[in-house]
Protein backbone atom coordinates (compact mmCIF):
# COMPACT_ATOMS: atom_id res chain seq x y z
CA UNK A 1 0.00 0.00 0.00
CA UNK A 2 1.37 3.38 -0.84
CA UNK A 3 2.08 5.99 1.80
CA UNK A 4 -0.42 8.32 0.14
CA UNK A 5 -3.36 6.07 1.05
CA UNK A 6 -2.13 5.81 4.62
CA UNK A 7 -1.98 9.57 4.90
CA UNK A 8 -5.52 9.99 3.59
CA UNK A 9 -6.90 7.65 6.23
CA UNK A 10 -4.73 9.28 8.87
CA UNK A 11 -6.13 12.73 8.07
CA UNK A 12 -9.61 11.58 9.06
CA UNK A 13 -8.38 11.70 12.65
CA UNK A 14 -8.29 15.48 12.45
CA UNK A 15 -12.09 15.49 12.26
CA UNK A 16 -11.97 14.71 15.97
CA UNK A 17 -11.05 18.36 16.53
CA UNK A 18 -14.68 19.22 15.78
CA UNK A 19 -15.43 17.79 19.23
CA UNK A 20 -13.90 20.95 20.69
CA UNK A 21 -17.11 22.71 19.67
CA UNK A 22 -18.62 21.06 22.75
CA UNK A 23 -16.82 23.63 24.87
CA UNK A 24 -18.13 26.48 22.70
CA UNK A 25 -21.73 25.39 22.17
CA UNK A 26 -22.21 23.07 25.15
CA UNK A 27 -24.00 20.42 23.08
CA UNK A 28 -22.95 16.86 23.84
CA UNK A 29 -23.53 15.75 20.25
CA UNK A 30 -20.16 17.30 19.30
CA UNK A 31 -18.42 14.78 21.56
CA UNK A 32 -19.36 12.04 19.10
CA UNK A 33 -16.69 13.40 16.77
CA UNK A 34 -14.20 11.79 19.13
CA UNK A 35 -15.02 8.63 17.17
CA UNK A 36 -12.50 9.85 14.59
CA UNK A 37 -9.59 9.53 17.05
CA UNK A 38 -8.77 5.90 16.18
CA UNK A 39 -7.94 6.97 12.62
CA UNK A 40 -4.65 8.37 13.93
CA UNK A 41 -3.57 4.79 14.67
CA UNK A 42 -4.13 3.72 11.05
CA UNK A 43 -0.96 5.46 9.95
CA UNK A 44 1.18 2.85 11.70
CA UNK A 45 -0.44 -0.15 10.01
CA UNK A 46 2.00 -1.62 7.51
CA UNK A 47 0.57 -5.02 6.64
CA UNK A 48 0.38 -5.80 2.93
CA UNK A 49 -3.14 -7.16 3.43
CA UNK A 50 -4.51 -3.88 4.75
CA UNK A 51 -6.65 -3.30 1.65
CA UNK A 52 -8.32 -6.69 2.08
CA UNK A 53 -8.89 -6.07 5.77
CA UNK A 54 -10.18 -2.56 5.07
CA UNK A 55 -12.66 -4.05 2.61
CA UNK A 56 -13.89 -6.49 5.25
CA UNK A 57 -14.19 -3.68 7.80
CA UNK A 58 -16.10 -1.52 5.33
CA UNK A 59 -18.45 -4.44 4.68
CA UNK A 60 -19.18 -4.67 8.41
CA UNK A 61 -19.84 -0.92 8.55
CA UNK A 62 -22.18 -1.22 5.56
CA UNK A 63 -24.12 -4.01 7.25
CA UNK A 64 -24.38 -1.85 10.37
CA UNK A 65 -25.70 1.04 8.27
CA UNK A 66 -28.34 -1.12 6.63
CA UNK A 67 -29.61 -2.82 9.78
CA UNK A 68 -29.46 0.22 12.07
CA UNK A 69 -30.79 2.54 9.36
CA UNK A 70 -33.81 0.40 8.58
CA UNK A 71 -34.50 -0.19 12.25
CA UNK A 72 -34.29 3.51 13.00
CA UNK A 73 -36.57 4.52 10.14
CA UNK A 74 -39.15 1.95 11.19
CA UNK A 75 -38.97 3.05 14.83
CA UNK A 76 -39.30 6.74 13.93
CA UNK A 77 -42.22 5.98 11.63
CA UNK A 78 -44.14 4.02 14.24
CA UNK A 79 -43.39 6.41 17.10
CA UNK A 80 -44.20 9.53 15.04
CA UNK A 81 -41.28 11.40 16.59
CA UNK A 82 -39.56 13.40 13.88
CA UNK A 83 -37.15 14.98 16.36
CA UNK A 84 -35.29 11.65 16.59
CA UNK A 85 -33.88 11.98 13.07
CA UNK A 86 -30.90 14.13 14.10
CA UNK A 87 -29.66 11.85 16.93
CA UNK A 88 -30.33 8.79 14.78
CA UNK A 89 -28.20 10.22 11.99
CA UNK A 90 -25.37 10.92 14.43
CA UNK A 91 -25.56 7.37 15.81
CA UNK A 92 -25.70 5.94 12.30
CA UNK A 93 -22.66 7.89 11.10
CA UNK A 94 -20.60 7.57 14.27
CA UNK A 95 -21.54 3.94 14.77
CA UNK A 96 -20.50 2.97 11.26
CA UNK A 97 -17.13 4.65 11.81
CA UNK A 98 -16.63 2.81 15.08
CA UNK A 99 -17.67 -0.52 13.56
CA UNK A 100 -15.24 0.01 10.70
CA UNK A 101 -12.32 0.93 12.97
CA UNK A 102 -12.98 -1.86 15.49
CA UNK A 103 -13.34 -4.38 12.66
CA UNK A 104 -10.13 -3.19 11.04
CA UNK A 105 -8.20 -3.51 14.29
CA UNK A 106 -9.72 -6.96 14.82
CA UNK A 107 -8.73 -8.16 11.36
CA UNK A 108 -5.23 -6.66 11.70
CA UNK A 109 -4.38 -7.91 15.20
CA UNK A 110 -6.55 -10.90 16.11
CA UNK A 111 -7.66 -12.66 12.92
CA UNK A 112 -4.33 -13.16 11.17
Amino acid sequence: MSDNKKNILWYLGFLSLVSLLYFVKGQAVFLLFLGFLPYFALYKLSDERIELNLGKAARNAFLYNITFGVGTIVYIYFSNSIHLFAPAFVLLFGGSLLVCIISLFYYEKVAK
